[in-house]
């Protein structure tokens, strides 16, 4: 296991991402529901796969797959967090396919260690690599889009994050969205709904000790908490 010291998931637009670096891009701030996807030269990319652990059915193979595939054909690397849904979907998928386990770093902030690190015990006894990276998932989530070339990365919209999520869904940006905006040099907190939510948030406040408040209340109040020094 190396070490090298040096957030989730879902989000405003819906997008399919694979951008070799924020030079490449004149205009990094696409219209929503748009898709940015230059073609992959031949040659040893590595390839930052991240997503939501919590998605739809049939999610991964519609918005994940070809891209993988695609990306494997071309012999590329791949980093990946160690978390479930859609980081433990692909990491089991490039094996799958026969992925030699040089090509696949899986990174692990101090934190995911202590919580996860029994969980890829099975990784690292295939003789998988995993790499430690900083204390929090945001350290890590930077240390990969530092060693990598390209993300391979899908948010949902509001309106898939509403219907998927119902009464649990409330306006954030997600680790996922994050990685992109970190990829292209933007800042890592936007105002996703705030708007609307502000007196609902306030209420959930308020009745914090009322047993009646909601799972989404009680996210909204966290959530205003969060970005009331950032956005």
């Amino acid at each position: 296991m190396s070490s090298r010291l040096h957030q989730d998931d879902i989000s405003y637009s819906e997008v399919h991402t694979l951008h070799e670096s924020p030079t490449t891009h004149p205009n990094p701030h696409p219209s929503p529901m748009s898709s940015n996807v230059p073609p992959l030269p031949n040659t040893r990319l590595t390839a930052f796969i991240s997503g939501p652990i919590e998605y739809p059915y049939g999610y991964f193979e519609e918005h994940y797959r070809p891209l993988l595939t695609e990306a494997i054909e071309k012999g590329h690397s791949f980093v990946m967090g160690p978390a479930s849904g859609t980081d433990s979907t692909a990491l089991r998928y490039l094996i799958d396919q026969g992925v030699d386990l040089s090509k696949i770093t899986v990174y692990m902030s101090q934190l995911d260690e202590r919580v996860l690190g029994k969980a890829m015990q099975w990784f690292t006894d295939l003789g998988g690599d995993i790499q430690l990276e900083g204390v929090t998932t945001g350290d890590r989530d930077a240390a990969m889009t530092r060693d990598s070339d390209y993300d391979i990365l899908r948010y949902m919209s509001i309106q898939e994050q509403q219907e998927f999520y119902g009464e649990r869904y409330y306006p954030r940006v997600s680790a996922t969205e994050k990685n992109e905006r970190r990829r292209k040099g933007l800042p890592l907190h936007v105002n996703h709904g705030l708007v609307g939510y502000e007196f609902k948030a306030k209420e959930a406040v308020q009745s914090s000790s009322n047993p009646s408040t909601t799972w989404a209340d009680s996210r909204i109040k966290k959530f205003l908490r969060q970005i009331s020094n950032t956005v």
